[in-house]
């Protein structure tokens, strides 16, 4: 199966360390969702119920020492790194 160019950027963010995304399916991240599945095996989906829960679950999974986290809102205008 080929990739799709989100796939690209799961990689990189598997790449940077980051292990586990939190977030909210929308229409708007479909491609991203894929990708995010069909890499399972290195960067996990966090479902959650609300953007901002989101952004706070992200900034508490990095204050674990080896954490990074990543916060994937369906149509805002940020994602939040942590």
């Amino acid at each position: 199966m080929d990739k799709i160019a989100s796939e690209l950027l799961v990689e990189r963010l598997a790449d940077w360390g980051v292990d586990t995304v939190f977030g909210l399916p929308g229409d708007g991240i479909n491609g991203i969702m894929e990708a995010l599945r069909r890499h399972q095996d290195r960067v996990r989906f966090v479902l959650v119920h609300h953007e901002e829960a989101a952004a706070f679950m992200a900034a508490g999974y990095a204050r674990r020492p080896a954490g990074s986290g990543y916060a994937w809102p369906p149509r805002s205008q940020a994602a939040s790194i942590c």
